[in-house]
C-alpha cells in the first residue's frame, strides 16, 4: 500500500532499513498494535535490483530482534503477494477474527489479503 511522505517520516522509528552504500534498498516497519502485545509489520519491500538476495531474510531477522526488544508476543502481517515466504518462515495463516480488535475494523475486505502470525521467541 502506498504511504506518503508525511506519513513515513511520522513513523520512521518503526522501521528496519537496509542500505547499499547511501541507497535505500529495503524496509519494513514494526507498528504497536496497543493491543494483547502485538506487533504488525508492514511496508516490507526490497528494491527490485535488490530481490532475491536475502535482503527480506535479513529484514525479518531485524524486525524479530526488534519485536522481542518491544516485547510484543506475536507479530503478524497482511499481504497480497508472498504468502509462501511468510509460511516458509514460520508464520501462520490466520483469520481475520484473530488480528486486535482495533486492527479489524480497519480490515479492507476489497483487498482480500492473507493475514499471517508469528510468535516472537
Amino acid at each position: 500500500m502506498p504511504r506518503d511522505r508525511h506519513e513515513i517520516e511520522q513513523h520512521i522509528d518503526d522501521f528496519v532499513l537496509l542500505f547499499d552504500n547511501d541507497r535505500l534498498i529495503a524496509c519494513a516497519g514494526l507498528k504497536d498494535c496497543q493491543e494483547g502485545a502485538m506487533g504488525e509489520i508492514y511496508s516490507l519491500a526490497v528494491a527490485q535490483n535488490s530481490q532475491n538476495t536475502g535482503l527480506s531474510n535479513q529484514l525479518l531477522t531485524k524486525i524479530l530482534a526488534q519485536a522481542k526488544q518491544r516485547q510484543f508476543s506475536k507479530i503478524f502481517a497482511l499481504t497480497k503477494f508472498g504468502t509462501d515466504w511468510f509460511i516458509k518462515h514460520g508464520f501462520t495463516q490466520m483469520q481475520i477474527t484473530d488480528l486486535p480488535i482495533k486492527r479489524q475494523q480497519y480490515f479492507n475486505h476489497d483487498r482480500n489479503s492473507s493475514i499471517f502470525f508469528k510468535k516472537v521467541d
